[in-house]
């Protein structure tokens, strides 16, 4: 991973982020901030799946946001003058992104629409997802959330493997570990779900 590439950022605008950004490697369960830390600018995945998440009164963890390859982590503080992360981030696997040297970052997104728009874009869209985490908390019961989560990983057009371990897919949906397992042995026997060894297909409800 020598050269770093910008989807969708191209020309003189993608050589001029070059110019500041770099690669940081994490290992599985690395913190990469914690809350309250000092704000030093967002990061975008290159490799791996990192985790957003709040801490409750007991240490109780619960995820906002499972983030993979090309979504942006923590741009909002940078767009509304944050000083400080609002919440934990932590790699679920062993990846890797790609960080800024923030001062420069601030003065190039103010110079450069294109650059602006690159970033604006990448934090609007994690918007929907963090709509459908409420909707699935408030509105649905468990056989549903998991069936939402399936479907949006792309497991009613076929086969998908879980990239995430099941713990962390209890704490991004609110559930146990059991409840997770139990439900998805319930979806099967509705015939809503097709397990093969570690692949998993929705069928239509």
């Amino acid at each position: 991973m020598n050269s770093i590439d910008f989807t969708g950022l191209s020309g003189p605008s993608a050589e001029k982020l070059r110019e500041l950004a770099h690669y940081r490697r994490f290992s599985r369960n690395e913190a990469v901030f914690r809350e309250g830390d000092r704000y030093t600018g967002p990061y975008l995945v290159a490799e791996g799946q990192f985790k957003i998440f709040m801490l409750g009164d007991e240490g109780k963890e619960s995820i906002m946001h499972i983030f993979r390859v090309g979504e942006l982590i923590a741009g909002g503080p940078m767009l509304l003058g944050g000083a400080g992360y609002p919440a934990y981030c932590s790699a679920l696997s062993d990846g890797c992104l790609i960080a800024f040297e923030y001062d420069r970052l601030k003065k190039l997104i103010v110079t450069d629409e294109v650059i602006n728009t690159f970033f604006v874009s990448k934090s609007v869209m994690l918007i929907p997802r963090l709509k459908e985490k409420i909707e699935n908390l408030t509105l649905k019961n468990a056989e549903g959330r998991i069936y939402a989560y399936l479907k949006s990983l792309g497991a009613d057009k076929g086969p998908i493997e879980l990239d995430v371990p099941k713990n962390q897919i209890a704490a991004l949906l609110d559930l146990t570990p059991e409840s997770v397992s139990r439900v998805c042995n319930q979806l099967v026997a509705k015939g809503l779900l097709e397990t093969n060894g570690k692949t998993y297909r929705l069928r239509e409800q």
